[in-house]
């Protein structure tokens, strides 16, 4: 058996990480890997060497105090993945025994830290009090990046976030792919500020919105693109 394991720093009580993993569903095609979840059958492409490596699981999940087991099932092997939680740190283990074993040392090193990372991600936007639904909320640099996190857990890859402020400020993001891939300011005046870039929506952090005339109330709508 192959076992890798990542821990990452999270001031967040267990119950808020029962609630972001129990929805795997939103939070697996943000995991390293993924190709589709389809009920509780679950795909993941590998790349090795110069091909892909494809997996196809049956998943199921178990939530205990403090711990928590995605347990993937196929037949080319079991994929585990242990969410356990130690003060505030989540320590994150992926054991893989099957096909190709030897060689998804690397592979599965990364897979556990794109898992770690994406919880953390996740976590903190489930925290965020803002809603998706056309009602106001409060957005400067820091808030607006836990806006699209969540948007992202809830509508997944694809998506356009519209903000209009009273004074007649338009904000608009667009996620592409799990990408955010522009964002657009538009001023009272008329003035545009447009930011066009490719970062993963789980990775975006306040300096990209720091510049950005926010630090106002807003009334947030989403859609899918």
């Amino acid at each position: 058996m192959k076992t890798k394991t990542c821990e990452v720093d999270l001031p967040y009580n267990w119950d808020v990480v029962v609630r972001v993993i129990s929805k795997p569903e939103k939070t697996l095609p943000f995991f390293p890997y993924f190709e589709s979840i389809e009920g509780d059958t679950v795909r993941f492409n590998v790349p090795r060497f110069m091909a892909k490596i494809g997996y196809e699981f049956k998943l199921s999940v178990a939530v205990q105090e403090n711990r928590a087991v995605y347990t993937f099932t196929g037949d080319r092997g079991i994929l585990t993945v242990v969410f356990e939680m130690e003060g505030k740190h989540l320590k994150v283990i992926a054991s893989w025994s099957g096909f190709a074993e030897l060689i998804m040392g690397k592979p599965l090193q990364k897979f556990v830290n794109g898992i770690a990372n994406a919880v953390k991600e996740f976590c903190s936007a489930e925290m965020c009090p803002l809603t998706l639904t056309g009602d106001e909320g409060y957005l400067d640099f820091k808030t607006v990046c836990s806006l699209f996190k969540k948007t992202a857990m809830e509508m997944g890859g694809d998506f356009l976030v519209e903000c209009t402020s009273e004074d007649g400020t338009v904000l608009k993001g667009r996620v592409h792919e799990g990408n955010l891939v522009e964002v657009e300011v538009i001023e009272p005046s008329g003035r545009k500020t447009t930011v066009r870039t490719e970062i993963p929506v789980l990775e975006v952090d306040e300096d990209l919105f720091k510049d950005l005339p926010l630090e106002k109330r807003f009334r947030i709508r989403v859609k899918r693109n």
